[in-house]
């Protein structure tokens, strides 16, 4: 991936913008067998603005290589987040014969700010690609779907959805998720709500909203993915799902309303999307790696704001009932990695040293952990960020400690980054762990994706990572590294 600015913490293989402040990802979808990542982009200042669609492709979801701004702002307003389809019938008639390339239709909120200082007025827009995705240009009348009197109507994800023979888009519309279909992507009709009596709520409004199919023991479940902007499982920001059935008109809740389930528990894990048009079928997510309690004040030069590493989501079944596990690609995991340490005791008071260095890539390792006993993981090798994980009786407890090493001087950064929280989880004996080290970032997943922990951490001299046996005894069954390039 090419930018044209870096410092000691741009990351190695997540994605950042060239230069200016990115968020929330958009329009995912894939052309060609290439990934296309737009994002909500500020391109002449490393805090929030009039915000554009910057763009990004890639095959892997490693290198990446920057395209020109997808959109711009205009009389409509900025534009806000949204997402993107293969038009593949040209069912909005936005194309014709003489296109070789597959036609493309990107959903956005044009976010006016009226002049006057009262509030801002949000509306449902719609741009084209006639060449796969490469160029965008807006309709003359790009208005799709007009504000029905809300202050908050923005986020626009919409689908295709075959069995009721329709296009299908789900809106944020302040303490609900709204509903609407529509035959050619022009014409919309509200089918129904969800989501204010369910789930998590705060003052502010759901945010990023998401809906697609997953099967599991040959039936189709849809999660519902919604982000909440200040009572996140670890504070601020984060990003909740329902698991229910879906008929193209009304999504139904298969979990009691008062339900909360957390796609991360980690602290920077927000507005999470999901690709469209994969040809085999995968529901591969990104999602934005901060939180806006510190997002424009975090200490990097030129550039702010990363894309998290790409999840491969899946339904599994748990005693409380289903759930998203969240996974790296398959492709990342099957390559090569290298042994490190296996079969090791650690007592209390000793440490095990993961490599000779810090290196930026894929650690994984599986902890045998006895009752009564304590470990910490520092994947930095200090105390920028710690996991530990103590196990009693009834359950295994994992904690996150993450601490400022780097002081910027910015009273937000200061005052909200270092934090402290506690996940208790059901009783187990083995722990089975993969671990992402980037140069700012430190993202945990247990037991094969079923929790994961999506993490920031600013470590001006990063050490080798270690494991520290403070109570009791644990062993190392086996572990490994790999490099991702």
């Amino acid at each position: 991936m090419r930018t044209l600015t870096s410092d000691s913490y741009r990351p190695k293989f997540h994605f950042t913008p060239p230069f200016g402040w990115l968020n929330d990802p958009n329009g995912l979808v894939c052309i060609n067998d290439e990934y296309h990542l737009f994002y909500q982009y500020h391109p002449f200042d490393t805090v929030w603005g009039p915000m554009h669609w910057g763009h990004a492709v890639s095959k892997d979801f490693i290198n990446w290589i920057h395209m020109p701004v997808a959109l711009k702002p205009d009389r409509s307003g900025a534009c806000f987040s949204g997402s993107a389809v293969v038009d593949w019938k040209n069912s909005s008639g936005f194309f014709d014969a003489q296109n070789t390339q597959p036609g493309v239709v990107a959903f956005y909120t044009a976010n006016f700010q009226p002049k006057d200082g009262s509030p801002w007025i949000q509306s449902q827009h719609v741009a084209v690609s006639r060449d796969g995705g490469k160029s965008w240009s807006k309709e003359e009348n790009s208005l799709v779907l007009e504000n029905p009197g809300l202050l908050d109507f923005r986020d626009p994800k919409v689908f295709c959805h075959d069995e009721s023979d329709a296009w299908v888009m789900v809106v944020s519309e302040g303490q609900d998720i709204g509903f609407y279909r529509s035959p050619d992507m022009k014409n919309w009709k509200k089918s129904s709500v969800f989501g204010a009596s369910s789930g998590a709520h705060d003052e502010s409004a759901l945010e990023c909203p998401d809906l697609f199919p997953l099967t599991f023991e040959n039936k189709t479940y849809w999660v519902l993915v919604a982000g909440v902007q200040h009572c996140g499982p670890t504070g601020g920001t984060g990003t909740q799902y329902f698991v229910g059935t879906f008929d193209g008109y009304q999504f139904v809740n298969v979990n009691a309303n008062e339900v909360v389930l957390w796609l991360d528990h980690g602290r920077d894990f927000y507005a999470a999307q999901s690709w469209s048009d994969v040809a085999d079928g995968r529901r591969i997510a990104i999602s934005w790696m901060s939180n806006n309690l510190y997002a424009d004040s975090t200490p990097t030069s030129h550039w702010r704001g990363a894309m998290s590493v790409p999840r491969e989501l899946e339904l599994t079944n748990q005693e409380d009932g289903l759930r998203l596990v969240s996974k790296l690609p398959h492709q990342w995991l099957d390559a090569q990695s290298s042994d490190i340490e296996s079969n090791i005791l650690l007592s209390e008071g000793n440490e095990l040293h993961l490599s000779s260095d810090f290196q930026v890539g894929i650690t994984r390792f599986s902890l045998s952990l006895h009752v009564g006993s304590e470990i910490e993981y520092y994947p930095f090798g200090n105390d920028a960020i710690c996991y530990a994980f103590s196990r009693s009786e009834s359950c295994l407890t994992v904690t996150t400690k993450r601490n400022i090493l780097d002081m910027n001087g910015s009273y937000k950064y200061e005052s909200h980054f270092a934090f402290e929280s506690e996940l208790k989880l059901p009783d187990r004996e083995l722990i089975d762990l993969v671990h992402v080290s980037d140069a700012c970032s430190s993202e945990m997943q247990l037991f094969d994706g079923l929790y994961s922990f999506t993490n920031l951490a600013f470590c001006p001299e990063p050490l080798s990572p270690k494991l520290a046996c403070t109570k009791g005894s644990a062993t190392v069954t086996e572990s490994s590294f790999q490099q991702v390039t």
